[in-house]
């Protein structure tokens, strides 16, 4: 039994447990059980008077969607949110939603679409100084270009995820130095 507000929706402390026990379900990778109790947290609030967390349900939805291999869902949940999140000023959740939307673009192989929302999230980390964040995106944006056959670009992309890093690690280094060498070989520095 559920204790419910005036307008059937759940407490803020069911949300939460809902909320806990998908996380939980999400990083066992039972992607079933993760979206099901997503699914029963979104339901829990209410998207008008609280539109950021009813966004920020939609993009773990999303995410867990997109685990489970349902692509066209997943972009379905997380598209509108970077809205929301603009509209509230909040360019760390744009940046996220954003990278929600170009996964599964991606994941639905409409690469241009994907790799458009990507470099808007990298754009958006870029401002908000999250350099470890921005350095992922551009390291999907790599493989992305890679995978559509532009080399150039997509070492260009790893080149720019590497510079973004404040540490790295041994591989890391390796591929930052062959990466000089490339630069110094196409003559730009």
């Amino acid at each position: 039994m559920s204790s419910a507000d005036g307008s059937g929706m759940l407490s803020a402390q069911e949300f939460e447990k809902l909320n806990v026990a998908a996380q939980a379900a999400y990083e066992h990778k039972n992607y079933p059980d993760a979206v099901r109790l997503y699914q029963q947290a979104l339901g829990t609030i209410n998207p008008v008077e609280k539109p950021a967390a009813h966004a920020e349900a939609r993009n773990n939805l999303s995410v867990a969607l997109l685990k489970g291999g349902n692509a066209q869902a997943a972009l379905e949940q997380a598209s509108g949110t970077e809205h929301i999140f603009a509209g509230i000023r909040d360019p760390q959740r744009q940046a996220i939603a954003l990278g929600n939307i170009a996964a599964a673009l991606v994941e639905l192989q409409r690469h241009d679409e994907g790799l458009e929302k990507y470099q808007l999230s990298a754009d958006l980390f870029k401002q908000t100084g999250n350099d470890e964040m921005r350095s992922y995106v551009l390291r999907e944006i790599s493989v992305l270009q890679m995978k559509r056959g532009k080399q150039a670009d997509s070492l260009f992309a790893m080149d720019a995820a590497l510079a973004s890093k404040k540490k790295l690690n041994w591989s890391e280094s390796i591929i930052q130095s062959l990466m000089r060498i490339i630069r110094r070989m196409m003559g730009s520095n």
